[in-house]
């Protein structure tokens, strides 16, 4: 039975969609924005239904909603507030597509997207990536990334992770053999392909299964072992992998975190986990952060970023109350 998790964001009760366009309309208008009417028109809706204020803001205004708040706002606070106003698939496409085809490719932001999602979502992001940008996906990996980082993330791409629920004990024995005799257990070179092979086509339950029983076999985690046959980018993405099995809310808690650790603020991170997580599992995200690192996230938040721009995290993050 998979684990019920809870957002902070909701649909609004009683939605109406012509006064939502009104209130934004009314935000605009006069000297300098109502920054505070803004966020609380972000954060009292869904997607859904920002995506219907959008449409209705045009037929009532005949401008575009997003080039609006882009005349109105600046910096972090814009980019935030522009992500609210995107679908989430096209917000991962586009993190994806700056991730592959900007300056260099951001190995990081391609992990973080594609290593923790089932098929289903992958397949779904494969599709609206070559609608957006007319190129497809594995192409577009296969001309950019090299070695066995592109093989793992090709095969992730691919989508042939098995979905189903039933847990195969024997299997997942003889997997986590495998893994050890293609790792620590074996007198010559790591074989890469087979930890690409079983990590990337194995259900998630499976894994998990798949894990303790090498943990056993090996003494020592799945985790310490990649840790030491590999190393770069593929280490990070096998990694990843394992963190979703083993503790998926830990995983975007510790990216979280990373993102705010340290001199600086990665916002780019720090917006699309907070925006694409925030219908799905944020609430629990949250609590999962306080638990590893024994604070808030909203008081790191606070602590690292600043003005409207820290207002619409904290908000998003807290929910608004409707």
């Amino acid at each position: 039975m998979e684990t019920e998790y809870k957002g902070t964001i909701t649909p609004k009760k009683d939605f109406d969609v012509e006064f939502a366009a009104k209130r934004f309309q009314k935000a605009f208008k006069g000297i300098g924005s109502d920054e505070k009417m803004i966020i609380k028109m972000l954060v009292q809706h869904d997607s859904l239904q920002r995506q219907e204020i959008e449409e209705k803001y045009k037929e009532m205004y005949g401008k575009d909603l997003i080039d609006d708040l882009k005349d109105e706002l600046g910096g972090h606070f814009e980019d935030a507030a522009v992500a609210l106003m995107t679908a989430p698939s096209d917000l991962l496409c586009g993190a994806l597509h700056d991730a592959l085809k900007g300056m260099g490719t951001d190995e990081k932001t391609i992990i973080d997207i594609l290593c923790c999602r089932d098929p289903e979502e992958i397949d779904s992001l494969r599709g609206r990536y070559e609608y957006l940008y007319d190129e497809d996906l594995d192409e577009v990996v296969k001309s950019e990334l090299s070695g066995d980082f592109q093989r793992l993330i090709r095969g992730l791409i691919a989508g042939g992770r098995d979905e189903e629920d039933n847990i195969d004990s024997a299997n997942a024995r003889k997997d986590a053999q495998d893994l050890y005799d293609a790792g620590i257990g074996s007198n010559a070179d790591t074989d890469e392909a087979e930890f690409i092979r079983i990590l990337n086509t194995r259900s998630y339950g499976q894994l998990k299964e798949i894990f303790d029983a090498y943990d056993s076999i090996a003494d020592e985690t799945i985790e310490e072992s990649i840790e030491k046959e590999f190393s770069g980018d593929i280490k990070a993405g096998l990694l990843a992998i394992v963190q979703r099995v083993r503790d998926p809310l830990g995983f975007y808690a510790e990216r979280l975190n990373n993102a705010m650790a340290g001199a600086g603020t990665d916002d780019k991170a720090l917006i699309r986990i907070l925006v694409s997580r925030s219908q799905i599992d944020l609430a629990d995200i949250r609590s999962r952060y306080k638990e590893l690192y024994s604070t808030d996230l909203v008081e790191d938040i606070e602590a690292d970023c600043s003005g409207d721009y820290c207002k619409l995290l904290v908000a998003l993050v807290e929910g608004e109350s409707q």
